[in-house]
């Protein structure tokens, strides 16, 4: 069996092309044969320009008419027009312009006689690239329709050159508004978190000096003061009441009293109700409770009239390992409204000051320990001091 060269269709005949014969999408395919379309050419000068592409190696169709070549182009991709010169510029000026609409690589080229200087202009001007001379040899006809092939694949190329790049612009664009949006998210986080971060360190303060200006205090009345003092500067003039427990649940008194506007003698019949009867209820709670309207509060206490009608009140339990160490109560009127940052810093503040009054109750209780009486000292007493080494005892 005789062995053949390389075919057409082999692969093998272009290094170019990958050994499985496929082509990368988007690279330019220039194995493909060119197409030629011959317009309105006569017998004799048809064989003769079919002859010469076919020698250039372009594939080639015949038309008639102008029009049957306009729809040839758009029903069949065409890269060289032979356009005949009998047909005439004013003719084939729609053609020429329906192929530049479809590909800028499409050449229009026109054959006849030598050309005269005016034929040759207006040829130009209605769109042809090139006149084929037929009184010129085959060879320099041939060279000629050369030229506008490497013309045409260079245009070829440079159009899927300018697609691809187009292709990668776009990507580069979607990369960039994408990558511009996570930068955008990441400042935006960033910035957050700085803040954040800012807030927590401005807490962090407020707390820390707030406890270093408590632990000095080993008063109650001097620690009522100087909480007073600082959260007062935290929150602006205004009432200031603080209730703290007695030995019963449901008994509290009061503690400190800060006259803004409100004198004690006209506030007295309102503080004497928050002690005797809201405190109580108060006291248990975690969340803090603001009044902005407390004409209903006033009147559900019967203290119609009363200086809190045209106030505002905000009110809270400082609470230590869930028992009350005070209840405090901030009113002014309402056209000096507290704000929501004051409810944070309260929050922040208030188990400060529990834990130090926490702190004060225990120095107190065992300040109020004495030693157990001796064998004969408690001989001599009566049998209810005879417990006091039991209470010791569970103190020590």
């Amino acid at each position: 069996m005789s062995q053949s060269g390389p075919t057409r269709n082999d692969p093998s005949r272009d290094p170019s092309v990958p050994a499985n014969g496929e082509v990368p999408v988007g690279a330019p395919n220039d194995s493909a044969p060119l197409q030629a379309l011959c317009v309105g050419l006569d017998c004799v000068h048809e064989v003769r320009i079919c002859s010469l592409l076919d020698e250039a190696g372009v594939a080639h169709d015949r038309v008639d008419l102008v029009d049957q070549a306009i729809g040839t182009v758009v029903a069949k991709p065409f890269d060289l027009i032979v356009v005949s010169s009998s047909i005439g510029p004013e003719k084939f000026a729609p053609l020429a312009g329906q192929v530049r609409r479809m590909s800028s690589s499409m050449r229009v080229l026109v054959a006849g006689g030598a050309p005269e200087p005016d034929e040759l202009l207006a040829a130009m001007r209605a769109g042809a690239t090139d006149w084929l001379d037929l009184s010129e040899s085959s060879a320099s006809l041939l060279e000629r329709l050369n030229i506008a092939s490497r013309a045409v694949v260079e245009d070829r190329r440079r159009d899927e050159r300018i697609a691809r790049l187009k292709g990668i612009c776009q990507k580069l664009a979607v990369n960039r508004d994408e990558f511009t949006r996570q930068m955008d998210a990441l400042n935006d986080g960033l910035r957050e978190a700085a803040e954040d971060a800012r807030g927590r360190a401005g807490e962090a303060e407020v707390v820390g000096e707030f406890r270093g200006l408590l632990s000095q205090e080993l008063d109650v009345e001097d620690l009522l003061r100087t909480a007073l003092q600082y959260l007062l500067t935290k929150t602006g003039a205004t009432n200031a009441a603080v209730f703290l427990p007695g030995s019963k649940p449901d008994q509290f008194g009061l503690g400190a009293y800060v006259h803004y506007d409100c004198p004690r003698t006209q506030a007295q019949p309102l503080l004497d109700r928050l002690g005797g009867e809201i405190c109580e209820r108060i006291s248990p709670r975690h969340d803090i409770i603001r009044f902005t309207d407390t004409r209903e509060f006033v009147y559900s206490l019967g203290l119609a009239g009363a200086v809190l009608e045209d106030s505002e009140l905000v009110a809270w339990s400082a609470l230590h390992d869930g028992e009350c160490m005070g209840v405090f109560f901030l009113f002014r009127n309402h056209a000096e409204p507290f704000l929501d940052e004051h409810a944070a810093m309260i929050d922040l503040l208030r188990p400060v000051f529990a834990a130090q009054m926490a702190k004060l109750v225990r120095i107190h209780h065992r300040s109020n320990f004495t030693f157990p009486k001796t064998e004969g000292e408690g001989q001599a007493e009566d049998e209810s001091d005879d417990d006091s080494g039991e209470d010791w005892r569970r103190a020590a």
